[in-house]
């Protein structure tokens, strides 16, 4: 499939405006270089800055992929994403839904488009809600345009308990816990590293089974999700040997690809000794 002259244009655009906001204006470079140094101490400075460049050229693919995420179609975004074993998405079924534990690599927008094709409204993203109001609406326009539910992550439990068809609970989980009471520490690129345990307390409360969701860029605009299985379905696991699976599953990916992943959050502002971990 050839790309679409709109998504093209907004490829251009997109990469115009990174170009003069990270490299001309220095919008998140100090963090991003600060991050990819620590994380990979072992590159030389030439490695690194060559890293950085493809990390920018791929977040400016990004934002065009979610300026024309509002207009995709149905059947373009299943030639554009391709799922490799959609057959777990298909097993899926209350009262037990599956929790998507996914990450801030590659499209994430476009999964979350793509897996509620195959789920509708079966399918709740639980996500933070944005404080400028036109921003949030724009999207959640966007991320319910193929049938899924968006619910704030603190009031998925009254969701749950007032829709009760739920076959999959979507997370982005490699988030900085700063306000979240549950956090399990870990060793994470080479850094200790707070993690918040949102799918593993999601999984232990609804008894439910927890699937990474693993996405791999192929080519500009093309990528394939992969489920892998973190627990077997009523599987007892130790208090965050899910998050530590979890953690592994992205590290692995991130080093595999490490392009893709967003290296300018503050992931490690969160010290231990100052949160009392």
């Amino acid at each position: 499939m050839a790309e679409p002259a709109r998504l093209r244009s907004y490829y251009a655009l997109m990469r115009g405006l990174f170009t003069a906001g990270y490299g001309v204006l220095g919008i998140r470079r100090e963090v991003t270089r600060e991050n990819l140094a620590n994380s990979f101490p072992e590159l030389d400075r030439d490695r690194l800055r060559q890293l950085e460049r493809e990390h920018r050229v791929r977040l400016s693919e990004l934002a065009a992929e979610v300026l024309y995420a509002s207009r995709i179609e149905a059947a373009e975004l299943r030639e554009r994403v391709r799922l490799v074993n959609p057959e777990l998405l298909a097993a899926a079924a209350p009262p037990r839904p599956i929790v998507l534990a996914a990450a801030h690599q590659c499209n994430f927008e476009w999964m979350l488009l793509r897996v509620s094709l195959e789920l509708g409204e079966g399918l709740l993203a639980l996500y933070k809600p944005m404080k400028n109001e036109r921003a949030e609406r724009a999207f959640q326009r966007m991320r319910t345009r193929f049938g899924a539910r968006i619910v704030p992550a603190k009031s998925v439990l009254k969701e749950l308990a007032r829709f009760r068809e739920a076959r999959a609970l979507g997370v982005v989980a490699d988030q900085v816990p700063r306000t979240s009471p549950e956090k399990h520490w870990l060793e994470f690129l080479g850094q200790d590293t707070a993690f918040y345990m949102g799918p593993e307390l999601l999984a232990r409360a609804l008894r439910s089974q927890v699937v990474y969701t693993r996405m791999r860029r192929l080519q500009r605009g093309r990528y394939e999700v992969e489920f892998v299985p973190l627990s077997a379905p009523g599987e007892k696991l130790p208090s965050g040997e899910l998050t530590a699976r979890y953690a592994a599953a992205l590290e692995q990916d991130i080093r595999r690809d490490p392009a893709g992943w967003w290296w300018g959050h503050r992931r490690w502002k969160l010290k231990r000794a100052e949160a009392g971990g």
